[in-house]
């Protein structure tokens, strides 16, 4: 009697643990409803069990468990948690994979001591302590494994699946794996081993990824610390043209004062000094961008002293969609590319065209520029092989991403091309 009543309570835990863990790897919280629904749940199945078992004994009831419990607990997840039958049915699978840890021990347990209410009470005690382990360390990993694409599902449900059908053809609705066959018992091994490769080919697969992404968001930041770098002098340059204005009046007046003390050679060396500052930060206006303005006024110097032919059609607003920081990533990075690409020319054959405009709301951008080595485009981006290189156009590439832009490379016998539209 009492080893009958151990039997129904290891039989209620392992139906009780089969069906929370299963909602639990979903991700379905376990508050008051659910618990009530899954409750109920759980207690029709188990009386429709128990009365197939009074009708037809444990092996016919066992057969039928699938029927009694495995495919109703689909269709509730499916059909009332509204999840997808795949990830339904693999958490199922999980869950019944994990039923083997109580299962393995509760055998071990009765090898030891050959009795049955040790093997039943262990197997009670282990099934709780598992379920609590699973709920509070493995259930909402398991929650974001499930959400993962279709081929790594396959692959993460493949052993639970094949362990399933082992389980039940071999010990179930047969014998064979008491049977001492070689082909039985050397089969989940053979399986394990299929699993273990396949998995090792899905997380070289996604450290690949993870590390490209890795590598892609380092370069993004580096370069965007670099436009904001680039942004704020530009801007300190803009405020030294103010102030030289807003001071010209006492450097107007220190002129006057040498030449009434016919001190004529200082006033020409502080006009020459005035100049020269007033070189370095003059602004040269391409357009109504202000940004614009400054980022090529940055470059100019660098261009007139390479002796490039910079020649431009600028037509935009004052006011853009794009940050100030997106947009000098872009030009600015697009210009040093050009720059460095004409440099080795010959002094006439330097050329860099830009062309800026609007067309219905978005800004295009045309960047041509002459070459002296034809750059090579390899999966739509220039490849070089220069150390230090090739930095830039991606950098151009993934902000025209972030901007849900389109961002094309393309070279032809004359110029390397770059457009961009936002």
């Amino acid at each position: 009697m009492f080893i009958d009543i151990l039997n129904i309570v290891h039989n209620a835990t392992t139906l009780l643990f089969g069906v929370f863990a299963s909602a639990a790897f979903l991700g379905i919280r376990l508050n008051r409803k659910n618990n009530l629904t899954l409750l109920l749940f759980s207690c029709v199945s188990g009386a429709i069990h128990l009365f197939v078992y009074q009708l037809y004994g444990t092996s016919f009831a066992e057969q039928l468990y699938p029927l009694i419990t495995h495919i109703p607990l689909v269709l509730l997840l499916t059909l009332y948690y509204k999840y997808n039958a795949t990830i339904s049915i693999l958490s199922i699978l999980t869950a019944y994979l994990c039923c083997q840890i109580s299962n393995w021990i509760g055998i071990a347990a009765f090898a030891l001591t050959n009795q049955q209410w040790i093997y039943y009470s262990v197997r009670i005690c282990i099934t709780a302590i598992v379920f609590v382990l699973l709920i509070h360390y493995v259930s909402d990993i398991t929650a974001q494994l499930l959400q993962k694409p279709t081929r790594s599902l396959m692959i993460l449900g493949f052993m639970p699946f094949v362990y399933y059908i082992f389980d039940y053809v071999t010990s179930i609705y047969t014998s064979l794996l008491y049977s001492g066959l070689e082909i039985v018992g050397e089969f989940l091994g053979f399986v394990l081993c299929l699993t273990y490769l396949m998995f090792l080919f899905l997380y070289f697969k996604e450290y690949e990824a993870n590390k490209e992404a890795e590598q892609r968001n380092q370069i993004i930041e580096m370069k965007r610390v670099q436009s904001e770098k680039e942004l704020e002098a530009l801007h300190r340059s803009e405020r030294a043209v103010s102030i030289l204005r807003h001071d010209m009046r006492h450097f107007l007046l220190s002129i006057s004062s040498y030449i009434e003390n016919n001190e004529n050679e200082k006033a020409l060396d502080y006009i020459n000094e005035v100049i020269h500052t007033s070189d370095k930060t003059a602004l040269q206006r391409y357009c109504k961008n202000n940004i614009v303005n400054l980022i090529l006024s940055s470059h100019e110097g660098e261009m007139k002293k390479k002796q490039i032919t910079f020649q431009y059609t600028i037509q935009i607003p004052e006011k853009l969609r794009i940050s100030d920081v997106d947009l000098t990533a872009l030009l600015s990075n697009g210009l040093e590319n050009a720059i460095h690409a004409v440099s080795d020319l010959p002094m006439p054959k330097r050329i860099i065209r830009l062309d800026m405009h609007m067309n219905h709301d978005k800004l295009l951008i045309s960047l041509k520029n002459t070459y002296a080595i034809k750059p090579q485009i390899i999966d739509g981006l220039p490849y070089t092989s220069e150390a230090g290189h090739g930095f830039g156009t991606k950098s151009i590439w993934y902000v025209a991403e972030k901007q849900n832009g389109n961002c094309q490379f393309m070279v032809d016998d004359r110029f390397f091309t770059m457009r961009i539209i936002l």
